[in-house]
C-alpha cells in the first residue's frame, strides 16, 4: 500500500471512530480531559500513529476560550505539525501564515464562522453560556462536528505532506 493509500486509510478509519464515539462525550463525563481542542490533536496523532501527550495538552486550552472554535487552534498546530515536518525544520513566517489561512477559508467556507460564540450560540466564558451549552447538548448536535471537519480538511489538504510524516511502506 502506497504512503497516501495509508494516509487516506487512517483518516478514514479515525473519523469514522469520531463519527461513533464523540457525540456521546458529554453524557460519558469525559470532556473535562478531551475537550474539541485536545480530541482535534489526539484524533491526528492517532492517524500517525503516535502520541504526544505534551502537544494535546498544548491544545486543551485553546478551547472555548480565545472565541476561536478549540478544533480550529489545534487544527493550526496540527499545520504547523506537517508543515515543520515534526519539528525537522523551522517554518517561514509567511508558509505559517499563508497554510493557516487556507485551513481557515475551509472552515469558513463549511461553517461561516470559525468563532465558537457563533458556532454554539453561548458564550463559554460565563456560567450562564457554559449551562446552556451543556443543558442544550451542544456538543453533541453541533461541536463533535468540527473535530471531524478540521480533521477531513487538514486530510484535503495535507495527505501528501502527512504520507512524508509516517516512516516506512506501512508506517512503521
Amino acid at each position: 500500500m502506497s504512503k497516501i493509500a495509508l494516509v487516506e486509510q487512517r483518516f478514514e478509519e479515525k473519523l469514522e471512530e469520531l463519527n461513533r464515539e464523540l457525540p456521546g462525550k458529554y453524557r460519558e463525563g469525559k470532556i473535562d480531559s478531551q475537550n474539541c481542542a485536545a480530541l482535534t490533536m489526539r484524533g491526528f496523532l492517532e492517524i500517525l500513529n503516535t502520541v504526544d501527550q505534551n502537544l494535546i495538552n498544548m491544545a486543551a486550552p485553546l478551547a472555548g476560550i480565545t472565541d476561536i472554535c478549540g478544533a480550529v487552534n489545534a487544527g493550526l498546530m496540527i499545520i504547523g505539525l506537517i508543515t515543520g515536518e515534526k519539528g525537522a525544520k523551522d517554518i517561514h513566517q509567511l508558509t505559517a501564515s499563508t497554510e493557516g489561512v487556507r485551513f481557515l477559508k475551509q472552515f469558513k467556507k463549511r461553517f461561516g464562522t470559525i468563532h465558537c460564540s457563533e458556532l454554539t450560540g453561548c458564550n463559554l466564558m460565563t456560567r450562564e453560556g457554559m449551562q446552556t451549552y451543556m443543558q442544550d447538548n451542544i456538543w453533541e448536535k453541533k461541536c463533535y462536528k468540527n473535530v471531524i471537519v478540521a480533521l477531513e480538511i487538514i486530510k484535503s489538504l495535507y495527505k501528501n505532506q502527512i504520507a512524508k510524516l509516517i516512516k516506512g511502506k506501512d508506517g512503521v
